[in-house]
């Protein structure tokens, strides 16, 4: 997974409840770095903060699904302004979290983003053509 906060005490700590939780993470502390991240390593998900210096996290947002439709995105921000909140969701965000995280909400979150990946991959499988597969994880 890979985490994205400009923040280091704030970054360190979203790497540790991901990590906490089972996932493995890579951490990136701005737009730039993270989309070299994701050219360089195969991501099933991102937790991306929405205020970065630079590009966005909202600009990181919408590169990274056109490079990657199928990455499960979750927003972070520490401001609860409605009007971004949709405009992330619109882009294909799968979640939108305020800071300070509640693990619970972040453990929620991230499950239903993978989830929802998971059922993007099979039917993306099986639309060019692949039988129903095995296993999914």
């Amino acid at each position: 997974m890979l985490v994205v906060d400009d923040e280091p005490l704030v970054r360190r700590s979203m790497v540790s409840a991901v990590q906490s939780l089972g996932y493995e993470a890579v951490a990136a502390s701005s737009a730039e770095e993270a989309l070299e991240r994701l050219a360089e390593e195969s991501f099933h998900a991102g937790l991306f903060d929405v205020r970065l210096p630079g590009l966005s996290g909202v600009d990181l947002l919408g590169q990274a699904l056109e490079r990657f439709p199928e990455l499960a995105v979750v927003m972070l921000t520490g401001v609860g302004e409605s009007s971004v909140a949709l405009e992330c969701l619109d882009l294909g965000a799968r979640g939108y979290l305020l800071k300070p995280l509640d693990l619970a909400f972040l453990t929620w979150a991230l499950n239903d983003a993978i989830a929802l990946r998971a059922l993007l991959v099979e039917r993306n499988r099986l639309a060019v053509g692949g039988g129903p597969s095995e296993e999914v994880s």
